[in-house]
């Protein structure tokens, strides 16, 4: 290009001035005089270009510069304005993207001179690369969100003025409807008749930050009813606070909620069948206890000879037996009928100060008979502490009752039974400890639920319901306490179970 004077500096103040404007609003001209093919730019369009002014306006170098198929199209409407005498515009790019202005509009004008004919062309050049970088950027994300609502597994609803404005194409994928099947409220129409009232809280404008939750049943357009979670919450001018617009989502949540009343159903069935077996115990072991009474006593009565000899020694021992049998009958009708007290909820528990040094050793005194028989020695060992509990007396009695039985039951010929107390702060700890065959630690856990036993020599195995362990575990929790077993094969087992202690207690310790 030929060096030319500066175009800018040759405008004079107001030539300067324009040139200002230029620069500010990002924009130039460019004129083509026909009767020389002579261009001229202004200082804007120098800019836009990135040209220094000095050079020479050039039209095929700047055609040059534009995207082929832009260039070809220019010189269309410019040749088509000057036929025509009409206005033109077109955008144009640029092949490199790194020019001050990559992507110019053009707008123009022919100018015809005195004799009627066309005597030059002028474009005026704005830069709008921002603006169409803005465009496609806000149109990629418009396309994202399009795509994300339309593949979406929810059904997406965009209210505005109560109409339905979008609807994604999850609603056809999972009820088959159309979003005018939806309009005005008529989804209400669609609703299964006993789930209205649940679908009506989703129902009107909700105010700013509140979201209205409902499930109900929606009819699909072939019949049958899917379970829908509705999910709705309105939009609002961060600024005005004026309401905008109302967004639902709705999830098909068919299977879960079948499943969780199948659960229900099942659990509904399983306290049914619950209450059903304890109030079946609960009869049975009151009817039986009334014969097994008799059947006791009149044992007695014969082993005693109350009235007169029997006559035969075997008939002291078979009535010996019958007493024997009938009373460890009645201890598993006894347990038997606790247990379903305690899981119909109707064990109540009459807590008063009791000595637990005279329960233990009243307890002790019942079985002791019964350690001397098996060739065992029973020791006791109360503390100072234990003077005092808070507790209901036949709980007490018969959580050591079972304890005691037990560890008698599952201990060799020559072995000790042990009762002892301690203490923590807060608990009073009752333990009963044997040096039998003890328990493998894999089978403790099973100890303490009802009908469960465990016994690791089948030559030693005992009769039992499996019911001790359980009912003294439930009476410790009924008092707020619990049970822990302690137990290692060849040494024995260690039974401990922990009653809460009043303040005055602590004190006493």
């Amino acid at each position: 290009m030929t060096t030319q004077e500066d175009p800018e500096a040759a405008l004079g103040s107001e030539g300067a001035q324009f040139a200002l404007a230029e620069r500010a609003a990002r924009f130039g001209y460019w004129r083509l005089h026909l009767s020389d093919n002579h261009v001229t730019w202004s200082p804007g369009m120098y800019r836009l270009l990135g040209v220094d002014p000095n050079e020479k306006a050039d039209n095929n170098w700047l055609l040059a510069q534009i995207e082929d198929e832009d260039a070809r199209m220019i010189l269309e409407k410019v040749n088509q304005a000057i036929k025509t005498r009409s206005p033109f515009q077109y955008r144009s790019r640029s092949k490199d993207p790194n020019v001050a202005a990559p992507i110019v509009d053009t707008h123009g004008e022919v100018e015809i001179g005195a004799d009627g004919r066309v005597v030059s062309v002028i474009g005026v050049c704005h830069d709008v690369t921002r603006q169409v970088m803005a465009e496609a950027e806000r149109e990629n994300a418009q396309r994202a969100y399009r795509t994300i609502a339309e593949e979406a597994s929810d059904i997406i609803f965009l209210h505005e003025n109560g109409h339905i404005v979008f609807a994604s194409g999850a609603l056809e994928r999972i009820l088959g409807r159309t979003p005018e099947e939806f309009q005005d409220g008529r989804y209400l129409d669609l609703v299964h008749p006993d789930d209205l009232e649940e679908a009506k809280k989703v129902r009107g404008r909700p105010p700013k930050g509140e979201v209205r939750t409902a499930t109900y049943r929606n009819r699909h357009a072939d019949g049958h009813y899917v379970w829908i979670e509705t999910r709705t919450r309105g939009i609002y001018d961060e600024a005005t606070g004026a309401f905008q617009c109302e967004i639902s989502v709705g999830r098909d949540v068919t299977e879960r909620r079948e499943q969780e009343l199948k659960m229900r159903a099942a659990q509904e069935r399983a306290e049914a069948a619950s209450r059903a077996k304890s109030l079946f115990l609960a009869n049975m072991s009151h009817e039986l206890r009334t014969p097994l009474n008799a059947i006791m006593g009149f044992s007695d009565m014969m082993r005693s000879e109350s009235f007169g000899p029997l006559g035969h020694d075997r008939y002291r021992e078979y009535a010996a037996t019958i007493c024997s049998s009938g009373q460890h009958l009645l201890d598993l009708i006894t347990d038997i009928l606790d247990t379903a007290k305690i899981e119909s909820g109707k064990l109540e528990l009459h807590p008063e100060e009791i000595d637990l040094d005279g329960a233990v050793r009243e307890c002790t005194h019942l079985l002791d008979m019964r350690a001397k028989e098996a060739g065992l020695e029973l020791h006791v060992d109360i503390g100072a502490h234990a003077s005092e509990l808070t507790a209901d007396r036949r709980a007490v009695k018969q959580i050591l009752l079972n304890l005691l039985s037990n560890a008698i039951k599952f201990t060799p010929a020559g072995g000790h039974v042990a009762v002892e107390t301690s203490w923590r702060p807060g608990f009073l700890a009752l333990s009963v400890r044997d040096d039998g065959l003890g328990i493998p630690a894999d089978q403790i856990p099973r100890l303490g639920r009802p009908f469960e036993q465990v016994c690791v020599d089948p030559l030693l195995a005992k009769g039992g319901s499996g019911l001790g362990l359980a009912l003294v575990q439930a009476l410790a929790q009924k008092h707020g306490g619990a049970m822990r077993i302690e137990s290692e094969q060849g040494s024995g087992t260690t039974v401990t179970v922990e009653f809460p202690v009043q303040e005055k207690l602590r004190a006493a310790s």
